[in-house]
């Protein structure tokens, strides 16, 4: 049942981000917590969101902009976590957090990959579209529409618990087989967390809201720390 969780609101997701609404729920920033509270463990996905939010800050769907799937790498990285961290008893600590990124995080590059290919089958679907309303046939043209929707879903609700279910195996081996490992671990994700805010100041564009960001960006992994250490 997790995992049919996490494949429906990795789907949803897939399908805010670019092909329906797009309030940015599909952002690490909300989806972590809402991929954390599906899994019943909230706290787990407050803190991996803000990391990974500035991880992929520039990660921005506009247009034909094909950026690595910040999505799909979320609800895998999320997921997992929470899931690793339950079955080792310790809940989403920053060593379990950080491996989790560590084993899920390019799942974001190969989203861009699967979006390509998505985006040359809404070509197909555009055009097939086009010739079913010039015969005069509005409602086939709109199941085109759909199929549309329908391969984002697919393909993340397949990727998305794929992913997690690797963390969820991996991580508490690996934490179980060399539990010295905690420790530095720990460091490793502070130090990511500053990786994240370099990689977000580098995606601002505006000189005046670079002050704003940084101290945004220190509250937010602040908080985010305190919410590890009281794991």
């Amino acid at each position: 049942m997790d995992y049919l969780f996490v494949a429906v609101v990795a789907g949803l997701a897939a399908v805010e981000r670019k092909g329906f609404l797009q309030a940015m729920l599909s952002r690490p920033v909300a989806l972590a917590p809402i991929v954390g509270f599906a899994l019943g463990d909230l706290p787990g996905g407050l803190l991996l969101g803000p990391p990974l939010e500035l991880l992929w800050l520039g990660a921005v769907n506009m247009g034909a902009s094909l950026p690595p799937n910040e999505a799909l790498g979320t609800a895998a990285i999320a997921g997992g976590a929470v899931l690793a961290g339950r079955a080792l008893g310790t809940g989403v600590t920053p060593a379990v957090a950080v491996l989790a990124v560590a084993a899920a995080g390019m799942l974001a590059t190969l989203g861009r990959t699967t979006d390509r290919a998505i985006e040359e089958w809404n070509v197909r679907l555009a055009a097939r579209a086009e010739f079913l309303l010039e015969r005069g046939l509005p409602a086939a043209a709109m199941r085109e529409n759909l199929y549309g929707l329908a391969a984002p879903f697919a393909v993340s609700a397949l990727l998305a618990p794929a992913a997690a279910a690797l963390v969820a195996l991996v991580v508490p081996a690996v934490l179980r087989g060399f539990p010295a490992l905690n420790a530095p671990l720990g460091w490793g994700w502070a130090a990511l967390g500053g990786l994240a805010a370099a990689a977000g100041a580098r995606a601002f564009r505006s000189a005046r809201g670079i002050g704003l960001f940084a101290g945004s960006a220190a509250v937010t992994l602040a908080v985010g720390w305190l919410l590890g250490g009281t794991r």
